[in-house]
């Protein structure tokens, strides 16, 4: 099974999350990060396991649980710890990364501490 790229997030240009896709029955994640207007924020990737799908723009708990996962950039093979995602600040980056999924059913892109540009996030993804 392959999904269709899809696009998380569309020039985001506020915090919070993006559009929440089912992985439970893929294996392979590959999401590309677009970030244009001098991004001054930070991109983080987080997951969950729920049944049903977190609200990602709500805090954790254990009746919305979810977490930031880490992230791995296929250029250089550099982890980006989950917490701390991929900070910019006021330059615009063009990167591609793997998701450490590990048995994830939601996933989603969500921008923090926005202060200037915007990001684009696409995500592809298969079961082989």
């Amino acid at each position: 099974m392959t999904i269709d790229t899809k696009k998380i997030l569309d020039a985001a240009a506020a915090a919070g999350a993006g559009q929440v896709v089912n992985v439970a029955d893929l294996r392979n994640l590959v999401l590309a990060i677009h970030t244009a207007g001098s991004a001054n924020l930070t991109v983080k990737v987080a997951g969950s396991i729920q049944q049903e799908a977190p609200d990602f723009d709500a805090a954790a708990s254990p009746t919305n649980a979810w977490d930031y996962i880490q992230i791995k950039d296929l250029e250089d093979a550099s982890s980006i710890d989950g917490d701390v995602g991929l900070a910019l600040a006021g330059t615009d980056d063009q990167r591609i990364f793997e998701v450490n999924t590990n048995h994830l059913r939601w996933v989603t892109v969500i921008v923090t501490a926005r202060v200037a540009g915007n990001v684009t996030a696409l995500l592809s993804a298969n079961d082989n």
